[in-house]
């Protein structure tokens, strides 16, 4: 008897411990699912909060020469804001930056006197008006999710009438950020589809880029065209102690401006009839005999 107590004891211990991964994946996915909801709401809570303090603004956009323009230092400071939230990862801030100064190059050729091309709105709530109670209360539902990678949409109804919204985030640290967040605000219309873009755009690229301490940096990047778009850089550079660097990471585009973000930060070129050029620290374009020194050439064919 004490044998066949024993035997079930044990088929019963077995079987718990073949689902217990089971119960766990499903654990943590519910888990992520809730932490993504609430990086999502809590988000639009606080830039909510944001917008309506009149004392947190950043008015980033000038007037120059009857044109609209950026200036870069407030512009920097009130994606600053945004990054402070605690709720966004570097490749949406790097996304929005590319984004104004692809609408700046589009103000160039438009007077100073009505709506600026991408600014009819707001970007993350994409509409003039918005229901908060929409933003930080509506469902939220995972349309893919791995380990550190979720597609989502938040919908429900505002204003009277239903409403998705899509964004992507990522975790970092252990939270939840926001990478994307889709919105059509215009900028798009004469360039054709982003995908497009993209598929024109994913190539090799090589140039000799000049550096202070060396004899030039051999520069190799490749966009891919892959449903991340990731890209591979491999910087070598030339002299005394020479060295290879070796880095990977994601690619966004917006007007005639691709970004390149990766753990340590991001940078922007601006898309030339041959290339890409780096812009300069400041996010300014190149004067042209200085572009020629830092363009990566599109090898064609690759």
């Amino acid at each position: 008897m004490k044998n066949l107590i024993f035997a079930c004891l044990f088929v019963s211990l077995f079987f718990s411990c073949k689902e217990a991964p089971k119960d766990a994946a499903a654990d943590a996915a519910s888990a992520d699912s809730t932490a993504i909801a609430a990086s999502v709401h809590g988000f639009y809570q606080w830039y909510d909060g944001y917008v309506q303090d009149n004392t947190k603004q950043v008015d980033f956009v000038i007037t120059a020469n009857n044109h609209y323009a950026l200036d870069l230092s407030l512009l920097d400071k009130y994606l600053a804001n945004i990054q402070a939230s605690g709720f966004v990862s570097s490749e949406l801030l790097a996304s929005d930056k590319s984004f104004y100064q692809a609408c700046e190059k589009l103000w160039q050729n438009e007077a100073a006197d009505g709506p600026a091309t991408g600014m009819d709105g707001n970007k993350y709530f994409c509409a003039q008006d918005w229901d908060i109670n929409f933003w930080t209360t509506s469902p939220v539902r995972i349309n893919s999710l791995d380990a550190d990678k979720a597609a989502v949409t938040l919908y429900g109804t505002e204003g009277g009438s239903p409403k998705e919204q899509n964004m992507e985030l990522k975790k970092e640290n252990g939270k939840w950020l926001l990478t994307k967040i889709e919105c059509d605000m215009g900028l798009d219309a004469d360039a054709g589809s982003e995908q497009t873009q993209v598929e024109q755009l994913a190539a090799f690229y090589t140039g000799s880029l000049p550096c202070q301490d060396c004899e030039g940096i051999e520069t190799m990047l490749t966009l891919n065209a892959d449903e991340k778009r990731t890209f591979t850089l491999e910087e070598k550079y030339k002299g005394k102690k020479p060295k290879t660097i070796e880095s990977t990471g994601t690619w966004t585009v917006a007007g005639d401006l691709v970004t390149l973000t990766q753990n340590s930060g991001s940078t922007i070129y601006q898309i030339t009839a041959d290339g890409l050029v780096s812009l300069n620290a400041d996010g300014s374009e190149r004067d042209a005999a200085s572009a020629e020194k830092y363009l990566l050439k599109k090898v064609i064919g690759e």
